[in-house]
């Protein structure tokens, strides 16, 4: 379980509120403070993406009759998973400050 940066209340990430699909943090159901992940989640969260959009290249020239590429689209999809379980394990939530991204504030 995750830890709010305001509080230090444990909180079940999945039973979040979110303030709306365009603002990037969250809201703590203990004290209502705003937190966000740190700068480092949200790179890996980046090359995780990069990893998924060549899975999704490997699984299209599946498609199109390439069977050579079923060992790479396999491990990629494996590799992705492992990085996602790990990465999972390595968030951290940091106080969210509103100069950061005023524009989404509104």
């Amino acid at each position: 379980m995750q830890i709010c940066p305001h509080c230090s209340i444990e909180i079940r990430v999945k039973e979040l509120r979110h303030p709306g699909f365009f603002k990037n943090f969250r809201i703590c159901p203990g004290c209502g403070g705003r937190f966000t992940v740190d700068t480092d989640t949200k790179y890996r969260q980046a090359a995780f993406l990069v990893i998924a959009v060549i899975s999704l290249a490997f699984t299209i020239l599946l498609y199109y009759g390439y069977s050579k590429w079923l060992i790479p689209a396999l491990v990629s999809y494996v590799v992705l998973g492992l990085l996602i379980y790990w990465g999972n394990k390595k968030l951290f939530f940091v106080p969210y400050q509103k100069d950061q991204n005023s524009a989404n504030d509104a």
